[in-house]
């Protein structure tokens, strides 16, 4: 009996490992397909900082507020894409996003809020709340995003997971980080 539950137990681990790394694997592939969804409503990609000190992203002439509790790639990966961002003035209306639904056991609140609304612009958070979320991978790491200077994929951007062992290797060929490149 003993012998055949220390055959089973690896089993089964592996198993869950192997489905862990095929869920994280479908969601980087949605994530980069609402991340250029993202793009091509604002011709940008999502930051992955977006604090006071960087260029607002705009459209039509309305700007989204910079936020310094936005100052992580996985934090603006959960803003930039749960978000429902609804423009309204004189010259431009328009309703953008949410671009992808989060999983909600895969969110983690920080317990601040992002910043208010302005008189052209308002902001509906994930769970239509306004607070700062983080996005974790299925093994419980915050996903890796990289916009502003991708190393593989530097006409557009890498994400990654740290994958098992949640150390990050930047997706070397040796490691068991899961990637888009």
């Amino acid at each position: 009996m003993m012998f055949l539950a220390g055959i089973t137990i690896p089993i089964v681990s592996s198993i869950q490992s192997n489905s862990r790394k095929g869920i994280t694997s479908a969601q980087i592939s949605q994530m980069e397909l609402a991340i250029r969804q993202f793009e091509s409503d604002f011709g940008v990609f999502p930051p992955d900082d977006y604090r006071t000190s960087v260029t607002p992203i705009s459209l039509g002439g309305i700007s989204i507020p910079t936020d310094d509790d936005l100052d992580t790639a996985s934090k603006c990966l959960a803003f930039f894409l749960g978000c429902k961002f609804t423009f309204s003035s004189a010259s431009f209306n328009g309703v953008y996003g949410p671009y992808i639904e989060f999983k909600k056991s895969q969110i983690s609140g920080m317990g601040v809020n992002f910043a208010d609304d302005t008189a052209d612009l308002s902001i509906e958070g994930i769970n239509a709340t306004r607070e700062v979320f983080q996005y974790k991978d299925p093994f419980g790491s915050f996903y890796s995003y990289d916009s502003s200077s991708p190393s593989y994929n530097v006409a557009s951007f890498d994400i990654y997971s740290l994958g098992p062992d949640k150390i990050d290797s930047f997706g070397t060929e040796t490691s068991d980080d899961i990637t888009n490149w």
